[in-house]
């Protein structure tokens, strides 16, 4: 991966690993960013609000938006 670029905020753990599973099965490699110990701290209120993201490559940060508008349409 090259430049990351953010395009996903959650508020929890669990619900950033939903969207990573999701871009993952559309083929797109992705990470976690969260200052949670590594999901250690899951239950503890300690990240801000949307403080969890889900980072991509630059090239895929289009097609991982699309893929992750489902998310949205849900709510």
């Amino acid at each position: 991966m090259n430049e990351l670029i953010a395009v996903g905020e959650f508020e929890n753990r669990i619900e950033a690993e939903i969207a990573q599973g999701l871009l993952t099965d559309a083929g797109i490699e992705s990470i976690i960013k969260a200052d949670d110990c590594g999901g250690m701290l899951m239950g503890v209120s300690l990240i801000r609000k949307g403080g969890i993201k889900i980072m991509v490559s630059g090239e895929m940060s289009e097609k991982a938006i699309d893929v992750l508008s489902v998310l949205s349409e849900e709510e």
